[in-house]
C-alpha cells in the first residue's frame, strides 16, 4: 500500500505502510521539517503495517535528531510499540 505524509502543526501525519521502500519518503520529510524546527510528532494513527526496516530506520532518525539536540515524538495506535523497541535499544 502507498504511503502518504500530511503536515500540520509540527506534526507528520502518516499514512498507509511503512516499510523499506515508503520510508525514504518519511525519512527525507522528517529530515527536511527539523532542518527547521527542533520538534516534530509523527502520528502514525493511519499507518496499516510496519515492517522491521521502518522500525530500524526510525531508530537511526531518532539518534540523529537526539544528536542535534532535536526531537521527535510518536503518537497514535501502536506508539507503545515502538517505544518499547527504542528502550529495548537504548535510544530513548
Amino acid at each position: 500500500m502507498y504511503s502518504s505524509i500530511k503536515t500540520s502543526n509540527n506534526c507528520l501525519y502518516l499514512r498507509g505502510d511503512l516499510n523499506s521502500e515508503t520510508f525514504k519518503n518519511v525519512k527525507s520529510q522528517v529530515n527536511s521539517y527539523l532542518k527547521k524546527h527542533k520538534r516534530v510528532v509523527l502520528d502514525i494513527n493511519e499507518v496499516t503495517e510496519i515492517d522491521s526496516h521502518a522500525v530500524e530506520s526510525l531508530a537511526k532518525l531518532f539518534k540523529k535528531a537526539s544528536k542535534a539536540n532535536k526531537k521527535i515524538s510518536i503518537q497514535g495506535l501502536g506508539t507503545k510499540d515502538i517505544y518499547d523497541e527504542l528502550i529495548y535499544r537504548s535510544i530513548i
